[in-house]
């Protein structure tokens, strides 16, 4: 991970493999505790959705333009999305663990989900439909309503089983590799520091 900075957004912040799980790891930790939050304002939210890119950054722009003359509808856009990034956070990690989402949560992803599929259109891609969020000028909920969809996509995809949680650190990614399952989520951050802190240990238990 890099130095966290809510308005600056890298590709190493950005190691899940699919924007809704770069989406829950908006909350940073050099643990498994979720101890900094990312997602400060709606600014900084829109910031994350170009970097992801669930917005183009013409969209931001214009959202970003109405949450300044809007700043209460922004602040409850914010609230909407950390409280749903919670509970899909929640429903994801019992997922990978193999354990039934906590009922709250779940009702709580499915009521998102179905809020967005409501206003979706169906549109097809190069090879399939997809679900897709119409642009609409006044609807701050608009990377909210596009992350939904996609969250219901991954759910449906081959991607699900591949779900991991770094063995570091809070985040969660997906592991195609076909050989050794993956334990880090970027070899870069976590699995450089779990080998230097492997290194370390060595090295005073020979001095000892």
């Amino acid at each position: 991970m890099s130095e966290w900075d809510q308005n600056a957004w890298t590709k190493d912040d950005l190691v899940g493999g699919h924007p809704v799980l770069d989406f829950v790891n908006t909350v940073a930790g050099r643990s498994k505790e979720r101890s900094v939050e990312r997602l400060t304002d709606y600014g900084a939210f829109l910031n994350w959705a170009v970097a992801a890119e669930v917005l183009f950054p013409g969209e931001a722009a214009g959202l970003r333009h109405l949450g300044l003359n809007d700043p209460a509808g922004a602040g409850a856009a914010l609230a909407a999305v950390v409280a749903f990034r919670e509970a899909l956070h929640a429903c994801l990690m019992a997922e990978q663990a193999g354990e039934v989402w906590p009922e709250t949560e779940r009702r709580q992803v499915m009521q998102v989900i179905r809020d967005a599929l409501f206003d979706a259109r169906l549109e097809k891609g190069t090879q399939s439909y997809a679900w897709s969020a119409p642009v609409i000028e006044t609807d701050m909920a608009l990377p909210v309503k596009r992350i939904a969809l996609a969250a219901e996509d991954l759910l449906r995809s081959d991607d699900l089983p591949r779900m991991r949680n770094c063995d570091r650190c809070s985040w969660l990614f997906i592991d195609r590799g076909r050989g050794r399952a993956r334990r880090w989520c970027s070899m870069a951050a976590c699995g450089s520091r779990a080998k230097s802190a492997r290194y370390y240990k060595r090295q005073k238990a020979s001095h000892a």
